[in-house]
C-alpha cells in the first residue's frame, strides 16, 4: 500500500490487507519518519494490518508537481520529482495501498501562482492514474502547516490552504482525501494554551517530535473511515521508539536503494536517474502556464492552453524551433484557441543532423510522455526554416503542416552569402562546425531543404511561406522561390504570400493567415471572417457609453450570423476609423490608416467597404472625379491580399447636414451613384444603407451618425444581403 497526504475515498473494510504492502510517499517531513513510523506502529496493532509490509518511500525536497526553483539547495541540485521514480516503486514494490502527502514543496515557498497550482493538480492526477492502473488504493493527505506557530497565517500557508481545498474537492470524484490541516491548527492552539513556549516547528517547515505526533493523530483519524482502521487502536499512543525508528529507517533506506532516485545526499541516489529526470520550473507566459525543463541538457519549455482544442483527445501543438519570443502573435492566438506551443534550444546548429537528433528526442518525449498529438505544425522564421523543413523531410508522417517566414532554405545563400544576399561570416563558420564540413564540402552539400523535399511532397504536407520581395539577407529568389517551385512541381501543396519590404519584420500584425493555416491542417474549423472597412459610421461614433462596443452594427452582425448558422467560429472585424475618406487625396484618407492594413491582413472571406460619406465634405468634393479609380484600387488590393474574397460595397447612409458640412445632396446625388457604379464595374455586390434611413432623420442626433436603433437597422441590412445566394 502507498499512503499519500489526501483524504476520503473507497473503503477497504471488506478486504483486509493481511500480508499486503503499504507504501508511504512524501517529502522531507515524511522522510524524517516520526509521523510515518507512528502510523506504521498503529497499523501493526490492528489485526487487519498486522502482517502488512509497510515502507516509507519519502524523499526530501521532492514534489509531485515536478517543479524546482532556480538555485534550489544552494544550486547543488534541483528538486526531484516523484514521477521520475514512481513507476519503479509500483513495479518493484507492488503496493496495494499508498499514502501520499505532497504540497509543502510544490508551491516552491512562494506566493500563489496559477501555473504552479496547475502543475500541482496535474501531478496528483497523474499519481492517481498511476495507482489506479496497478489497482492500488491511494489515500491523499493534505500538506502540513507552514509556520504553524504564527499567530497570523503566513502567506505561503494560505497557498497551501488552496492546494488542500483542491484535494478535498476531489472527494466528489471518488478520491480518498484526509485533510489534516484544520485538526493540526486546533491541536497546536490547545497545546500553546497550556504551554505558551511550545513550538510546532523550529524552522516553520519541519515539525518537531510533538508536531509529528499531531500529524500522525490526524492521519490516523482519517484512516479510520478510509481503510477501516479500528477506532480503539487509532486512539492508542503508538509513538516511535528508538527500536521502531531504527527498523523503519533501515527498511526505508533499503527500498530507496532498490528503487533509486534523483535526490543527492541520501541513500539510493543515482546520478544517471538525476540526468534523466526533467526538473521543471514554471512561469506565466502572456497569461498561460509555461513549464520549463531540460531535454538532453538543452533548455526546453511548453506553453499550455487553459483548455485543449478538443477535450479528451491528444494535445494539438505548434513547434517553433528558433526565436520563440520574437513577435509570437500567431503563437499566442493559437494557445488561446487550445494549442500548446513548444520550444527547445538549438543555438548554432543550423538545422544540422545534430539538431535533428535533438528534435527527435524532444518529439518522442512530448508524444510518448506528455500525450501530445503525433503530428505537429512547425514554425520556421529565418534560419528556423532550416530546422523546420529539414525535420519535416526527415519525419513527414509526424508533421501536419509547416509555416515558414522569410526562411533560409539553402545555407549556401545564408549564412554563406554565395548568392545575392549579404551572408554572415561568423554564422557561416558556426554552420560549418555544426555540420562538420570544410567549406568545399559545404558548398557541394545536397542536403539543404531546396535539394531535399521529396518525402514531404509525397506525404502531401501543406506549406505556407510568407516572404519579402526586397529581402537582401535571405533573398526570396534563392530560397522561397526555388523551394516552392520545386515542391509544387512534385505535387506538394504550397502557398506563398509575397510581401514588400526587407527581411524584417516577420509575420503579420494580424495573425489570421497563420492561424487559419494551422486550424486547417490540424482538422479544426476555420473561422468565417468579415472585415468591415469604413469611417465613423462603421466605427460606431453614434453610440456611446460603457456598452458602445456591443451596440455597433458590426458587432450586431456578428451575433446575428453566429445565431443564424449556429456556429461560433464567425468573426466580424470592425476596421472603421473616424473621419476617413475613400479618396486618396481627401483630408484624411482611409488607405493611410493602420485599420486598412489590418483589413488587408485579416484573411477575411468577406469584406464590406462602407466609405464615401466624408468625401461629401466641401474640402473633398473637388476630388470626386477620382472616386471610382480610388475605390477600384482598394478592391484590387483586397483581392490581391485575399484571393477569392467576396466584396460588398455599402451604399452610404443619408446625411441630414448642410452643404457646409457633409452635404445631404452630394451624398444622395453623387456619392450613392458612384458607389453603385463601382460595384457594377468591379463585380461586387452592394449593401443598401441609404434607403432604410431616407425617412428617419430622428435616428441621427447630429445629422450624420445613427444611434443605437440605427445600428440595428444597419446590421439587419447587411445580414439580408450576406444571406442572399
Amino acid at each position: 500500500m502507498m499512503l499519500c497526504c489526501a483524504g476520503a475515498g473507497m473503503r477497504l473494510h471488506a478486504q483486509p490487507l493481511n500480508k499486503g504492502r503499504i507504501a508511504i510517499l512524501g517529502d522531507s517531513i515524511a522522510y524524517a519518519g516520526h509521523w510515518a513510523n507512528e502510523v506504521e506502529n498503529t497499523l501493526r496493532d490492528d489485526k487487519k494490518f498486522a502482517a502488512c509490509e509497510i515502507v516509507n518511500f519519502a524523499v526530501p525536497s521532492e514534489t509531485v508537481a515536478g517543479l524546482s526553483e532556480y538555485g534550489h539547495a544552494g544550486g547543488r541540485f534541483p528538486r526531484p520529482c516523484l514521477h521520475e521514480r514512481l513507476s519503479r516503486i509500483l513495479k518493484m514494490y507492488q503496493p496495494q495501498l499508498i499514502l501520499a502527502c505532497y504540497g509543502m514543496n510544490d508551491g516552491l515557498m512562494q506566493a500563489f501562482d496559477k501555473a504552479r497550482f496547475q502543475a500541482y493538480q496535474e501531478g496528483n492526477i497523474r499519481l492517481k492514474k498511476a495507482a489506479d492502473a496497478v489497482k492500488a488504493e491511494i489515500v491523499f493527505i493534505t500538506p502540513p502547516l507552514f509556520r504553524g506557530d504564527s499567530a497570523e497565517q503566513a502567506e505561503y500557508d494560505a497557498v497551501l490552504d488552496k492546494y488542500a481545498e483542491w484535494l478535498v474537492s476531489k472527494r466528489k470524484d471518488g478520491w480518498k482525501v484526509i485533510d489534516i490541516r484544520p485538526g493540526l491548527r486546533k491541536l497546536i492552539a490547545r497545546e500553546k494554551a497550556g504551554n505558551p513556549g511550545f513550538r510546532y516547528s523550529g524552522d516553520g517547515v519541519h515539525p518537531g517530535p510533538e508536531g509529528h505526533h499531531m500529524i500522525a493523530r490526524e492521519v490516523l483519524a482519517g484512516l479510520v473511515p478510509e481503510i477501516g482502521l479500528a477506532p480503539e487502536v487509532a486512539e492508542k499512543d503508538h509513538r516511535p521508539t528508538p527500536d521502531t525508528m531504527k527498523k523503519h529507517e533501515k527498511v526505508r533506506n533499503e527500498w530507496l536503494v532498490k528503487t533509486g532516485h534523483a535526490r543527492p545526499e541520501i541513500p539510493g541516489y543515482d546520478p544517471e536517474m538525476a540526468k534523466r529526470q526533467f526538473p521543471r520550473t514554471v512561469s506565466v507566459w502572456n497569461g498561460f502556464l509555461r513549464e520549463e525543463f531540460a531535454v538532453g541538457g538543452r533548455r526546453a519549455f511548453i506553453v499550455f492552453p487553459d483548455k485543449a482544442v478538443v477535450s479528451g483527445k491528444e494535445q494539438l501543438w505548434i513547434w517553433r524551433p528558433q526565436f520563440f519570443d520574437y513577435k509570437p502573435i500567431a503563437d499566442l492566438e493559437l494557445v488561446k484557441r487550445g494549442y500548446a506551443a513548444v520550444f527547445i534550444s538549438m543555438e548554432d546548429l543550423y538545422g544540422s543532423p545534430k539538431a535533428m537528433d535533438v528534435m527527435d528526442q524532444f518529439y518522442r518525449y512530448l508524444v510518448d510522455e506528455r500525450g501530445f498529438s503525433r503530428k505537429t505544425v512547425l514554425f520556421g522564421l529565418s534560419r528556423g526554416g532550416l530546422y523546420a523543413l529539414n525535420w519535416a523531410e526527415k519525419n513527414p508522417l509526424c508533421v501536419a503542416g509547416v509555416y515558414v517566414d522569410a526562411p533560409v532554405c539553402d545555407f549556401k545563400s545564408w549564412p554563406a552569402g554565395r548568392g545575392k544576399g549579404k551572408g554572415s561570416p561568423d554564422d557561416w563558420n558556426k554552420c560549418l562546425r555544426a555540420y562538420g564540413f570544410n567549406e568545399q564540402q559545404a558548398l557541394s552539400y545536397k542536403g539543404n531543404p531546396v535539394d531535399n523535399m521529396r518525402g514531404m511532397a509525397k506525404a502531401g504536407i501543406p506549406l505556407l511561406f510568407i516572404s519579402r520581395t526586397e529581402d537582401d539577407v535571405v533573398p526570396i529568389e534563392e530560397n522561397t522561390d526555388v523551394f516552392a517551385k520545386r515542391y509544387a512541381g512534385m505535387g506538394g501543396p504550397v502557398r506563398v504570400i509575397r510581401r514588400s519590404g526587407g527581411h524584417h519584420p516577420h509575420g503579420f500584425d494580424n495573425p489570421a493567415h497563420i492561424v487559419d493555416f494551422v486550424l486547417s491542417v490540424t482538422g479544426q474549423p476555420v473561422p468565417l471572417r468579415v472585415a468591415c472597412l469604413g469611417d465613423s459610421n462603421t466605427f460606431g461614433a453614434g453610440v456611446a457609453g460603457a456598452n458602445k462596443d456591443v451596440l455597433r452594427w458590426s458587432h450586431l452582425l456578428g451575433q446575428e450570423l453566429r445565431e443564424k448558422f449556429k456556429r461560433k467560429e464567425i468573426e466580424v472585424l470592425n476596421c472603421g476609423v473616424n473621419g476617413r475618406t475613400l479618396l486618396a487625396k481627401g483630408d484624411l484618407p482611409y488607405i493611410k490608416t493602420g485599420e486598412y492594413r489590418n483589413a488587408l491582413n485579416s484573411h477575411a472571406q468577406i469584406a464590406i467597404i462602407a466609405l464615401g460619406t466624408n468625401d461629401a465634405k466641401p474640402q473633398n468634393r473637388k476630388f470626386l472625379s477620382e472616386f471610382k479609380q480610388n475605390y477600384a484600387a482598394i478592391i484590387a488590393e483586397l483581392r490581391e491580399n485575399m484571393p477569392g474574397i467576396q466584396i460588398y460595397c455599402a451604399i452610404p447612409l443619408p446625411s441630414w447636414q448642410s452643404s457646409s458640412q457633409i452635404d445631404k445632396e452630394t451624398v444622395k446625388n453623387k456619392i450613392v451613384p458612384l458607389v453603385k457604379q463601382v460595384a457594377k464595374d468591379n463585380n461586387c455586390k452592394t449593401i443598401d444603407f441609404f434607403t432604410p434611413f431616407q425617412d428617419k432623420p430622428e435616428l441621427f442626433p447630429d445629422g450624420v451618425h445613427p444611434n443605437a436603433d440605427g445600428q440595428v437597422i444597419m446590421a439587419d441590412a447587411a445580414l439580408k444581403e450576406l444571406l442572399k445566394k
